[in-house]
């Protein structure tokens, strides 16, 4: 078995209501998840890497 590093590009997306740029971003820290009741929702995968990191060797013990 094998261990890797996966890193995930998702974009989520929605409007919030605010008073400016700054505000909106500011509130865009708080308001995304995965339900769609929040503002801000996931709308893609845009890429996944994958990097093996180490593979991992499992000893069997042996019975005789």
């Amino acid at each position: 078995m094998a261990k890797f590093y996966v890193e995930m590009l998702i974009e989520f997306a929605g409007e919030i209501e605010a008073d400016n740029e700054e505000q909106a971003e500011q509130l865009a820290w708080t308001n995304w998840g995965d339900q769609l009741d929040n503002p801000i929702s996931y709308l893609s995968v845009n890429e996944i890497t994958v990097e093996e990191i180490e593979e991992i060797e499992i000893e069997e013990d042996d019975e005789a």
